[in-house]
Formats: C-alpha cells, sequence, structure tokens
C-alpha cells in the first residue's frame, strides 16, 4: 500500500512539472503563419495598439476596440465592427499579407512585423502600424 501511495505522489509530482503553457508556440512546430492566422478553421483578431506614421500612438477609441478582422483557412476574411463588415480573400507571401476587398477594387498589402499565436503586427504602406491580439 505504501508503495502504490508513494507511486501516486510521485506520478502528481512529475505531471504537475510537466504542465505545458498553451500560449506559448513551441519552436519543434511548424506551424505555418497561414496556420496562425486562421487557426482550426478561423480566427478573429482584434486591435490593441495602433501608431501613425511618425511612430506616435493613437488612442483607439470605444468603437475602434469593437472592430475585429476574421482570416478562414479558406482563404477569406470579414473584417468589420457590430453591425457592419466587408468581406474579402487573403493570403500570406514571405512577410506581405495581402487582403482584396470583394466587390470593391480595393487591395490593401501589409509588412508583416509579428505573428505568433499571441500577436499579429502590420505595417501598412503609409509607415503606420497596428498590434492585434487573437480572441
Amino acid at each position: 500500500m505504501k508503495l502504490l501511495y508513494a507511486l501516486i505522489v510521485i506520478s502528481l509530482a512529475i505531471g504537475a512539472g510537466c504542465k505545458s503553457d498553451s500560449n506559448k508556440t513551441s519552436t519543434s512546430t511548424t506551424a505555418s503563419a497561414s496556420d496562425i492566422l486562421s487557426g482550426n478553421g478561423q480566427r478573429t483578431w482584434r486591435s490593441t495598439k495602433e501608431t501613425d506614421s511618425q511612430g506616435d500612438k493613437e488612442r483607439l477609441d470605444r468603437e475602434e476596440k469593437k472592430e475585429f478582422v476574421t482570416f478562414m483557412s479558406n482563404g477569406n476574411f470579414t473584417m468589420g465592427s457590430q453591425g457592419q463588415s466587408r468581406q474579402g480573400t487573403w493570403k500570406h507571401e514571405g512577410s506581405t499579407l495581402v487582403m482584396q476587398f470583394t466587390g470593391e477594387g480595393v487591395s490593401e498589402n501589409f509588412t508583416v512585423l509579428e505573428l505568433d499565436n499571441n500577436a499579429l503586427r502590420l505595417r501598412a504602406a503609409d509607415g503606420s502600424e497596428m498590434t492585434m491580439k487573437p480572441e
């Protein structure tokens, strides 16, 4: 009985020491940028920080904090806020994220400065930057 008790205690101690942090990306996994952007089917990102083209921080107002972009693994995206949205297609090539809006003839190209499971930081053509966090 004492041996069984000792094995249970040791197993619990080892298990507690092996706890993983699901927010950290493992260096042994090779998730593509597209997989990180769209998650398992789709992933929604919200802006947490913006800077203008001179690098000055811009305060996000209440409405801007409600804005989102959802990247879907089929290459589509939805961008908007409550009650309003725009759709289109996206692709990630090298360090560039291209977003083509449906029916508008408008395409936005962003330089991806940072992308992991916890943050997406983009630079627009005018030099402004946006940091987003996933939901």
